[in-house]
C-alpha cells in the first residue's frame, strides 16, 4: 500500500498536520511519501515537485529560470488584502499536472491536503485513475475559493466564486473522492456545500505525538525563556500572529478589560514589531520539543481565532498539561470540555473572551485529567490507524 500526500508547502499548520500523518504512517510500516510544490524542510520521504522530474523537463527548466509563465491559477483576481482581513483566496486551477509526476504514478492512493495553487483540479480529476482522499484542512474544498467565511467579502468576489464553483463541480463530476473533515464544524460545512455534499466523508481529527508534547516542570520551563516566576502567564501563539483571523487584537482587548497586573501575556510566532509591548514575545518557535516546554511554562493558553478548522495549538497545549481558553469555533467545539480542560467564550467578542479568562482564573483544573483526556481522544497513533482503515477500504 503506497500513499502519496500532496500539500502545496511544507511549513505552516496544515503542512504540520500532513507531516504528522505521513511520519506516523512511516512509523507504522506504510510506504508513505509527501509531495510539495517546493521543498524547504528536511522531512523524511518528502519531495519537491520539480526535484523528481527529469533533468531535461521543460517545466523544470522554466522553473529554474524563474519564468513568469509559472503562475498559480489561470485567471486574475483582485487583491483580497484590499477588501478583507481574510488572508487568502484561491483558484481551482494551476499550471501543474500532478498525474504526470513519477510519485503519482507509483502511488496506490492520493491524499490531497492543503493544495491551493498546486493542484489543477480539472486535469487532476479527469486524469486520475486512483482513489483520492481530500483531507479538508479548512473550508476551501467545499467553496469557491474562500478558505474561511467570517469577514470574507463575498459580494466583491461573487463572480469569481460562481466561476470557481462551476469549474470545481465539473472537475469533480464522476470522480472517486472521499473527503476527510478535521472537525465536526468542517463536516457540517461540507454537508451544506452545493459542491461536495453528496460525496462520502468522515471526521478524522488531528492528533498529537505525546513523545514530543508532554508536561515539563513549570519553573524550569520559564527559566528556558527567561519568563517571570511570580506572574500568571497566559500564552498565545500561531504561525502568523499578525493574521487577523487569529484574534491577537481581540486577546489584547480582552486582557485590557481585565487589567490585572499579575497577568503576563507571552506570545510566540511571527508578529508585528510595531505593536504595543504590553506582552513578552519569544518569537518564532520551529522546534516542537522547545514549543512543548513553552506550553508548560504557561498557566493558560488562549486560542483567540474567530474561525479555525481545528487548532493544533489547542491539543499541543493540552498535551503539555496547560488548559485552553477559546472562542466557540471549529475544532475547539470538539476539543474543549468547558470547565474540565479549558473554557469556551459565549460569543466572539473581546468582552466574552475576557469573561472566559476570568472564569478560567477561578477554575481549579486537574492536570492529570487533562492529560488522560487528550491522550484518549487525540493520540496520533489512533488517528493513523483511522487513516489506514480508510485506505484499506478504498483499495478493496
Amino acid at each position: 500500500m503506497k500513499i502519496l500526500h500532496v500539500n502545496t508547502i511544507d511549513f505552516g499548520g496544515a503542512a504540520t498536520a500532513c507531516k504528522r500523518i505521513h511520519l506516523g504512517l512511516l512509523e507504522a510500516g506504510i510506504d508513505s511519501k509527501m509531495l510539495v510544490f517546493r521543498k524547504t524542510k528536511n522531512i523524511p520521504e518528502s519531495y519537491g515537485f520539480f526535484d523528481q522530474l527529469p533533468v531535461a523537463s521543460l517545466w523544470k527548466r522554466i522553473y529554474k529560470k524563474g519564468s513568469k509563465m509559472l503562475t498559480f491559477g489561470k485567471i486574475k483576481t483582485p487583491n483580497i488584502q484590499k477588501h478583507s482581513d481574510v488572508e487568502i483566496f484561491s483558484l481551482p486551477t494551476s499550471n501543474f499536472d500532478i498525474t504526470a509526476h513519477p510519485l503519482y504514478k507509483e502511488a496506490d492512493i492520493i491524499q490531497l491536503n492543503w493544495v491551493s495553487g498546486f493542484i489543477d483540479e480539472p486535469s487532476f480529476f479527469k486524469n486520475t485513475t486512483k482513489p483520492v482522499i481530500w483531507r479538508m484542512a479548512d473550508l476551501y474544498s467545499c467553496g469557491g475559493g474562500n478558505h474561511y467565511e467570517k469577514n470574507f467579502p463575498f459580494d466583491i468576489y461573487d463572480n469569481y466564486i460562481k466561476e470557481n464553483k462551476k469549474i470545481r463541480k465539473k472537475a469533480l463530476l464522476n470522480s472517486n473522492v472521499n473527503f476527510v473533515a478535521i472537525s465536526n464544524w468542517v463536516l457540517e460545512k461540507a454537508n451544506e456545500s452545493d459542491i461536495i455534499s453528496h460525496f462520502p466523508k468522515q471526521v478524522i481529527h488531528n492528533g498529537v505525538d505525546f513523545k514530543v508534547f508532554r508536561p515539563h516542570n513549570k519553573l524550569l520551563a520559564r527559566d528556558v525563556f527567561n519568563l517571570p516566576h511570580d506572574k500568571i502567564i497566559i500564552l498565545l501563539g500561531a504561525d502568523y500572529v499578525t493574521n487577523k483571523r487569529k484574534g491577537f487584537g481581540l486577546a489584547l482587548e480582552a486582557l485590557g478589560y481585565i487589567n490585572d497586573t499579575n497577568i503576563q501575556l507571552v506570545v510566540f510566532g511571527k508578529e508585528n514589531k510595531e505593536l504595543s509591548k504590553s506582552y513578552i514575545s519569544v518569537g518564532e518557535i520551529s522546534d516542537e520539543r522547545l514549543l512543548s516546554i513553552l506550553y508548560s511554562s504557561a498557566d493558560y493558553f488562549i486560542t483567540a481565532a474567530i474561525e479555525e478548522a481545528f487548532g493544533q495549538v489547542t491539543i499541543e497545549s493540552l498535551a503539555s498539561g496547560t488548559p485552553v481558553i477559546s472562542f466557540p469555533t471549529g475544532g475547539s467545539l470538539d476539543i474543549i470540555k468547558d470547565g474540565m480542560n479549558g473554557v469556551l467564550a459565549k460569543d466572539f467578542s473581546a468582552q466574552e473572551l475576557a469573561n472566559a479568562i476570568v472564569k478560567a482564573l477561578a477554575t481549579s483544573f486537574d492536570k492529570q485529567a487533562i492529560l488522560e483526556d487528550v491522550k484518549k481522544r487525540f493520540n496520533i497513533q489512533n488517528k493513523i490507524q483511522e487513516y489506514i482503515n480508510l485506505y484499506k477500504t478504498l483499495i478493496k
